[in-house]
């Protein structure tokens, strides 16, 4: 985990009293911001809700338990229906032009660096 990303612990809300599990991430940090890849198998796009607050990214997704008709489960290893994932951005990121994209149960966020914290050129006189 870097300096500018820090996950924070999970509450259920009002409405979701099921267990909410932090899903796996991946977090890599360059220059230019942030990105971020969250492993959310079993969520659909329309049920994944992702906000940004003051300087917190906040993730929630409810992973469906649909089986197709002709499939039979075993056993399910993950108990819980819900994920969530809140993280505190640092003032070098810019939360409010994050981008998400959501592909084959992987969503990725993008944080681009605030202009403040971009290096700059200073010319010589």
């Amino acid at each position: 985990m870097n300096a500018c990303m820090t996950p924070s612990d999970n509450a259920p809300t009002a409405e979701q009293k099921e267990i909410v599990q932090r899903p796996y991430f991946h977090a890599e940090e360059d220059e230019n911001g942030a990105s971020l890849q969250v492993a959310l198998p079993g969520v659909r796009k329309e049920d994944l809700k992702l906000t940004f607050h003051e300087s917190s990214l906040v993730m929630e997704g409810k992973r469906s338990d649909g089986v197709p008709e002709n499939w039979k489960t075993l056993r399910d290893t993950n108990p819980a229906n819900y994920y969530g994932l809140n993280i505190r951005l640092t003032s070098s990121l810019d939360g409010t032009k994050t981008t998400a994209s959501f592909e084959e149960g992987i969503l990725t966020l993008k944080v681009p660096a605030s202009e403040e914290a971009k290096p700059r050129v200073i010319e010589v006189k």
